[in-house]
């Protein structure tokens, strides 16, 4: 791989020589989409950066970020990285225990906060760290410096000492540390990945030999955190492109994002598509007349066409009068979809295909900075995280685990040598946790979780993740927890669609509250027919025997998701372990 730069602060300076996009980063102001240049990009990353010197940042130092998706967030994380410093993201909705701890471990003198919600967030902790950089401005006291008061103390320091940027991110080198990310995880205290330069760079030139992009005819929407590195690294691959990065408002209003947009690429996580596929079956749903009993069949084909089979007459017109609408929808011009952080669910992807979304799913995690295999275009199978990124070995373990060597593998686990011992081994293969196998092809597919794999009082063995995904297909249901391990027989938490509640009331006809509703018969009827149909397909061992409904949504604030949308299964069984018990009750 020919690589143009090795650094980070090195891409923003490719960009700037090879780059004159009048709209390198966008994003909404005063009801309008607005841009910032590739210059204006580079003039506020420096003088951002100069500023944190001018406060004290050494190299090697720490900074952490706490903000929206924005271009705020991508310029911050530039200047501290030009800086030689490390940025360490968090997500301002986990615990306190956990901000705590990733704030105290990590060692960081310097916060940033991207708006009032964020820092009457981080507020309680301010005492542990030197200096808070805010915006908007007018927050905070002698303590916090606000993000234009920075760039302003870095305009004068460049006026006084021209050169010094250059000086400073010439000066660092690919394998030093660019950031400290810190796995949310579904149990224990969290880890701090350290990812070098080395490892995100490696990235960015991969992902360009697997989805090359065209400045002048793609755009991007990023909708996803930028504090997980799979966003992250992907908008600096874009911003290596040279293709316009749009940012979307927040993560309720992608879809009118898209419709205003039109974007041709969009990175998701399958909880989004799943909500997708939601929305448009209620459309197809509420239709009336010719337009429902259109629709209804169009929906149909959709979910049983071979992706890529010919074409029928029928199909053609489903395509004109149906799927064109659902398209539309998000924003009809897509020709890249790519899913990644959790895995997505085949017969969905299929249903994507089959309506004209290109959707290839991917494969990493934090510790591979993060990408380890993705289908993309030309290379694409179904119910497979595709093949290895270029420069990327993978090779499955005795036990069926997937390990990977190579360039992306993380540095380490901060200040943890022996977690990191035991996850790289001694031939640099790290240890993924997942369990997999290759195919003829050398495609990848994912079979399950090592530590996710239960085993009942009776001795059997139950995968929880497919069982989830294939009852959460059900309309009513929005998450499902399998409980299995050391139990008799298998049983399910589920957490209620609350955004589809009102639509299969009015399919059932119940006129009821939403709590007397999901106490209901019919409702619990509803979700027995999806239980009845998964557990057809399933070993008896497996089968889901009794389910309660969770009346609460289950969310991040609640500490039982981590904020990539994955249950922690301790918190939740702990929280309701007495339905939990009760389900075992003879």
């Amino acid at each position: 791989m020919s690589e143009t730069f090795r650094t980070l602060p090195g891409l923003l300076k490719y960009v700037e020589a090879n780059n004159k996009n009048v709209c390198a980063l966008g994003y909404k102001k005063a009801g309008a989409w607005v841009g910032m240049s590739t210059a204006e990009v580079g003039d506020t990353v420096r003088r951002l950066c100069l500023g944190l010197v001018e406060l004290g940042l050494k190299p090697g130092d720490k900074v952490g970020v706490v903000a929206d998706p924005s271009p705020s967030w991508i310029l911050m994380d530039l200047a501290i990285l030009g800086a030689g410093a490390v940025s360490v993201p968090m997500f301002a909705n986990i615990s306190h225990d956990n901000l705590k701890y990733e704030i105290e471990d990590s060692g960081m003198r310097f916060l940033f906060v991207g708006s009032d919600q964020q820092y009457q967030a981080m507020k309680p902790f301010f005492g542990k760290v030197e200096k808070i950089i805010t915006m908007p401005d007018g927050l905070g006291d002698g303590q916090c410096v606000s993000y234009e008061g920075l760039q302003q103390m870095g305009a004068k320091r460049q006026a006084k000492n021209a050169g010094e940027y250059l000086r400073l991110s010439e000066g660092i080198n690919e394998q030093d540390t660019a950031t400290l990310i810190y796995t949310s995880g579904s149990t224990g205290v969290p880890k701090g990945v350290e990812l070098t330069h080395r490892n995100l760079v490696f990235q960015v030139l991969a992902a360009h030999k697997r989805f090359p992009l065209d400045p002048k005819t793609d755009s991007i929407l990023s909708c996803l955190p930028l504090a997980h590195v799979f966003e992250r690294m992907v908008t600096y691959y874009y911003f290596y492109t040279g293709t316009s990065i749009y940012f979307a408002e927040e993560i309720k209003k992608v879809a009118e994002n898209l419709r205003e947009l039109h974007p041709t690429v969009i990175t998701m996580v399958p909880r989004l598509l799943e909500k997708v596929h939601a929305k448009m079956q209620a459309n197809v749903e509420m239709a009336q007349g010719f337009k429902k009993t259109l629709g209804s069949k169009a929906w149909a084909r959709a979910h049983s066409k071979v992706p890529g089979s010919k074409d029928s007459m029928m199909d053609k017109l489903y395509d004109a009068l149906v799927y064109k609408k659902m398209r539309a929808a998000l924003g009809g011009n897509l020709r890249i979809a790519i899913s990644g952080s959790a895995p997505l669910d085949p017969g969905l992807a299929a249903f994507l295909l089959n309506i004209g979304i290109p959707i290839y799913e991917g494969y990493g995690l934090t510790e591979a900075s993060p990408v380890i295999s993705c289908n993309f275009p030309g290379h694409r199978k179904l119910g497979t995280v595709g093949l290895a990124f270029p420069g990327v070995e993978v090779k499955i373990g005795d036990d069926g685990e997937i390990l990977t060597r190579g360039p992306h593998v993380m540095k380490g686990y901060y200040n943890k040598p022996v977690e990191t011992a035991e996850v790289i081994d001694k031939m640099g293969w790290l240890h993924t946790g997942d369990l997999g196998h290759l195919d003829p092809e050398n495609f990848i597919k994912i079979t399950g979780r090592k530590k996710e794999l239960f085993k009942t009082a009776n001795g059997k063995y139950v995968a929880p993740v497919p069982i989830e995904q294939a009852l959460a297909a059900n309309k009513l249901v929005d998450m499902v927890m399998v409980v299995a391990e050391g139990k008799p027989y298998t049983t399910a938490l589920i957490f209620p669609d609350f955004e589809n509640l009102g639509a299969v009331k009015t399919e059932i006809g119940d006129q009821s509250g939403n709590d007397a509703f999901l106490d209901s018969a019919a409702a619990k009827a509803y979700i027995q027919k999806t239980v009845d149909e998964v557990n057809s397909k399933l070993n008896h061992w497996e089968q889901i025997q009794k389910f309660i409904v969770i009346k609460t949504p289950i969310t991040v604030d609640s500490g039982q998701l981590t904020p990539t949308m994955k249950i922690r299964r301790h918190i939740v069984m702990e929280k309701y372990r007495a339905e939990i018990d009760s389900m075992y009750r003879p």
